[in-house]
């Protein structure tokens, strides 16, 4: 691929709804709906989610069950991904247009995975998880993320076995998420 151009990619969403709060995944739902139409998006919830709160959320999307911890719910949304390219999203957050475009700029192949720059935090340990870019295939070759400890220890030791299979950590500047 060539860098620095936009690419067409096979990109979806997955929203990550930790609170199972009805309000923010509606707020996310609606985005993706309106500014990227024909996208594939589902939710992402705790497992402790009572059975009328899952039915609600369901009303909005697809709705899938993770552990207690963010990287159990975002393991589960990699492990139910259809698409080669993965945003990663909080539910709340109103996702652009054209962040696909933004985020292809910057891929060279399918061991690249990007992230924005927030609060100057440029490395992949100390960033937010809020935008994350993955491809499917590089996920599933690296394996899902510790779903205890301390998150950046977690993200540390994940990134580690990353870099071990040739992947390359990308952030992103300018990529106002909300």
């Amino acid at each position: 691929m060539e860098m620095y151009r936009p690419k067409d990619l096979n990109y979806g969403f997955i929203i990550l709804c930790p609170d199972s709060n009805f309000a923010l995944l509606k707020s996310t739902v609606s985005s993706i709906s309106i500014r990227h139409p024909q996208k594939n998006f589902f939710g992402v919830t705790a497992n402790t989610i009572s059975l009328k709160e899952f039915k609600d959320l369901k009303n909005l999307c697809p709705v899938y069950k993770g552990g207690l911890t963010i990287t159990s719910l975002i393991n589960a949304g990699m492990e139910k991904a259809k698409n080669e390219w993965n945003f990663l999203f909080f539910a709340g957050v109103s996702v652009k247009t054209k962040i696909d475009k933004k985020f292809s700029n910057f891929i060279n192949d399918e061991k690249d995975i990007l992230f924005p720059i927030v609060d100057g935090k440029a490395n992949f340990v100390d960033a937010t998880l809020n935008g994350l870019f993955i491809n499917k295939k590089t996920w599933d070759r690296i394996g899902p993320m510790d779903s205890e400890g301390p998150l950046d220890i977690v993200k540390l030791i994940w990134a580690a076995k990353a870099i071990d299979h040739g992947v390359k950590f990308k952030a992103i500047a300018g990529t106002k998420l909300c």
